[in-house]
């Protein structure tokens, strides 16, 4: 996830210096992996849902690290064009689309504790990884700090998933869901399934812009890379705090409350950081935003199983990460156009505030009531 996902934000401005491009052509890229990872969860989930992961998960840390490693060596828009389309196939195959399916199979009963146990490690991905890769780029150059991410990634993702994954137990997968939760086709059916998926996917837009537009943001107002990246690194630690929220406030959060507060938070964060930018203050909105961001993870994950059923999990799951992706991908190309708007990152930021007040709502309204639960 940190090799996937932060290590673009980091060397996009590295990038844009040496090849001459636009911020926007760049983006683009990124925005493609995303849609394509949007469109391929479908399947990733569709396939997990009949299959063991073993094959998915390995196939993909492998294209992944190879892919990484091509990344490396782009030297027209073709070429980044191919790499990062191809890079959309692997974040659906590995990224947590895949993983909570996974996960939700084995742990029937308490599905909750494993996706917060996963994401908890989870939430060290952008701490770790956006330093070391601000740290690399800056030592070696952003060609040979993907070098060396791609062969860390090979090496520790290829055998952990070809060596550990297997089918999950048997009485998980032939168990008996309650008949109005257990069939893909009328859970999609609901309002309360597409009030979801769409406070979901707002909550997406916002926190693709953050990791993609953070580190040119600071770096344009005349913070260092370094500060910059830590900062990127710092909404990854934040997520820590979110994750733990399920542990000791998981009742509490239990329907409404759960978007409300993680939008919420979300909304909060960024109006911090639109009223005060100095370290303290971009330091204050990375940290709250990093809880907001690993709250949704969780609920992203937790809410469809508890929802809908399990045994269609991975199907289900797999068409809100297509919108919630679709708009993870639409994010770098949508705020590099606002970011040229006359207020330029205020007007971005301010966007961004009115889009998590929406989510809010949505999910507000998604977990709220009976009434939600009517077809359409």
């Amino acid at each position: 996830y940190g090799v996937l996902t932060y290590t673009f934000g980091i060397v996009l401005v590295p990038m844009q210096r040496e090849l001459g491009w636009s911020r926007l052509e760049l983006t683009a890229a990124f925005s493609l992996a995303l849609a394509v990872w949007a469109i391929g969860g479908i399947g990733a989930g569709a396939f997990l849902d009949r299959y063991p992961p073993r094959a998915l998960l390995a196939g993909g840390s492998a294209l992944a690290a190879g892919l990484v490693l091509a990344w490396s060596q782009v030297h027209d828009r073709v070429q980044l064009y191919l790499v990062f389309g191809g890079l959309g196939i692997a974040m659906a195959a590995v990224l947590y689309n895949s993983v909570f399916a996974v996960v939700t199979k084995w742990f029937r009963l308490r599905h909750r504790e494993a996706l917060v146990a996963i994401t908890l490690v989870g939430a060290f991905s952008s701490f770790i990884f956006s330093p070391l890769a601000g740290s690399l780029t800056v030592e070696f150059g952003w060609r040979a700090a993907l070098v060396i991410l791609a062969v860390l990634l090979g090496a520790v993702t290829i055998p952990l998933h070809a060596g550990i994954l297997r089918a999950p137990p048997i009485t998980t997968v032939r168990e008996n869901e309650p008949d109005d939760a257990g069939q893909a086709r009328t859970a999609i059916r609901s309002l309360r399934f597409w009030l979801l998926t769409a406070s979901i996917a707002l909550g997406s837009y916002s926190w693709s812009v953050m990791v993609v537009q953070l580190v040119p943001f600071l770096s344009d107002s005349g913070r260092s890379l370094q500060f910059a990246s830590f900062a990127a690194g710092v909404v990854g630690l934040g997520q820590l705090p979110g994750r733990l929220v399920f542990i000791f406030f998981g009742r509490a959060l239990r329907g409404s409350r759960l978007p409300a507060a993680t939008f919420g938070l979300a909304a909060l964060a960024l109006a911090i950081l639109a009223v005060n930018r100095s370290d303290f203050g971009v330091l204050l909105f990375a940290a709250l935003f990093g809880t907001s961001a690993g709250m949704m993870t969780l609920m992203t994950a937790s809410v469809p199983a508890e929802l809908f059923g399990r045994r269609v999990y991975g199907g289900v799951s797999g068409v809100i990460y297509a919108f919630s992706n679709g708009a993870r991908a639409a994010a770098p190309f949508i705020s590099a156009v606002i970011a040229t708007l006359p207020g330029g990152y205020s007007t971005l930021v301010g966007s961004l505030i009115a889009i998590s007040i929406v989510a809010a709502l949505l999910g507000f309204l998604a977990l709220g009531g009976s009434d939600a639960q009517r077809d359409i």
